[in-house]
């Protein structure tokens, strides 16, 4: 592995330009807009976001440095790669993280390394995509739909083996890429849909939602 002090000069990869390209937050909403959004941006230029899971690798002078490396991205919105660490991807499309990665990398290497990038594709998927079920759950991962109608919350959380002794149950946060690119969020008190019969707070959950249960602080 060649390794060498920062040199502006042998860096191909093109600067990234920020403005504009940083996730803004994720923004909260009624649970009736939630419901009513759509999953409107082509996966083809969707963002990523925490629960993802990227296949990273790295090739550099014909020598395959890293290869098909798998990091998650937490709820910070970084994925841990090796040698660099953690880099912030969260709110860019897979285009803008990989030339990203490729910066950071840059720094470590005489000669520009060539990216490899991908989201990579769960066993747990379906025909119909899947959702990402996280946090105090008892087999966090990825939720295959069984059609294009989407999957309740309970069943989301059900098939991902129910919740953890510690999951604050009352505070499950959802998020869902929106019309405009941009996040949007609710909070659902999942008791509330048995003991209170608020059949509204058993979210439909479409493709690429991120389900989130936070742990109870007791």
């Amino acid at each position: 592995m060649q390794r060498i002090i920062r040199l502006v000069a042998v860096l191909a990869v093109p600067a990234l330009l920020y403005t504009g390209c940083a996730s803004s937050g994720t923004t909260d909403v009624s649970t009736r807009e939630f419901v009513q959004s759509k999953q409107a941006q082509p996966a083809s230029i969707s963002k990523l976001a925490a629960g993802n899971t990227i296949e990273v690798s790295v090739e550099v002078d014909g020598n395959m440095e890293i290869f098909s490396h798998r990091a998650q991205i937490n709820q910070q919105g970084m994925a841990t790669l090796p040698l660099v660490g953690d880099v912030e991807i969260s709110g860019y499309t897979l285009s803008e993280a990989r030339e990203i990665i490729a910066k950071t990398y840059g720094a470590y290497y005489v000669n520009p390394p060539v990216i490899m990038l991908s989201l990579a594709v769960e066993p747990g998927d379906g025909e119909w995509g899947a959702v990402t079920v996280m946090g105090r759950i008892g087999r966090p991962g990825r939720v295959a739909l069984r059609s294009q109608n989407g999957i309740n919350l309970t069943e989301a959380i059900q098939e991902a083996g129910g919740f953890s002794g510690s999951a604050k149950k009352n505070d499950i946060r959802i998020s869902r890429e929106g019309q405009d690119g941009k996040r949007i969020k609710i909070s659902v008190d999942f008791d509330g849909i048995g003991r209170q019969g608020n059949a509204e707070a058993d979210v439909k959950l479409m493709d690429g939602d991120i389900v989130y249960v936070p742990e109870r602080i007791f």
